[in-house]
């Protein structure tokens, strides 16, 4: 890590999103979607309106993590248990997103290293899915222990493109 970066670090707060934050939360899942709208996306999103803000309060009443830079909403990440009790031991991360400009500062680790310190208290793994393209994604996940399981053929949509996702997955020791 260079000084640099370690400052940089040192300058962003990470913290749980509420619903009180639901305005800069819309506007960074706004920037996510328009930058990246073959990665990120849900049903309530494509509908918009009530149905997006119903489940952007959904989220936050979970588990989401929002970096801060000067003042500004820089990167969120999300955290679910399975509500299926056979697979409560299962977590999921979600909505990763980092913006452009606070790349390459170690933002993405934060967030991913705080929600594996939630996660390890209340599941025995945690999965996630990325776009076989997202090459700095998977970096990513691979520096906080994440290894891919598997790769799920054509799993995206987008146009007339058809994009492959890696299943990963970190467990922690028992």
């Amino acid at each position: 890590m260079t000084l640099h970066s370690a400052i940089a670090q040192a300058e962003v707060e990470i913290r749980r999103l509420t619903v009180d934050d639901l305005e800069i939360f819309r506007e960074i899942r706004a920037e996510a979607l328009q930058k990246h709208p073959q990665t990120f996306g849900s049903p309530e999103e494509d509908e918009g309106g009530d149905a997006m803000l119903t489940a952007y309060r959904r989220w936050l009443g979970s588990m989401v993590l929002g970096a801060f830079g000067c003042g500004s909403l820089i990167g969120i990440a999300g955290f679910y248990v399975s509500a299926d009790k056979r697979t409560r031991h299962r977590g999921h991360i979600y909505t990763v997103y980092v913006t452009e400009n606070s790349r390459g500062r170690g933002v993405g680790d934060r967030l991913i290293r705080e929600l594996l310190t939630h996660a390890e208290a209340c599941v025995e793994q945690v999965h996630l899915d990325v776009l076989t393209t997202a090459t700095a994604a998977i970096r990513t996940y691979r520096r906080n222990g994440f290894e891919v399981y598997g790769t799920d053929p054509r799993a995206v949509r987008f146009g007339n493109a058809m994009y492959d996702k890696h299943l990963m997955v970190r467990r922690f020791s028992q």
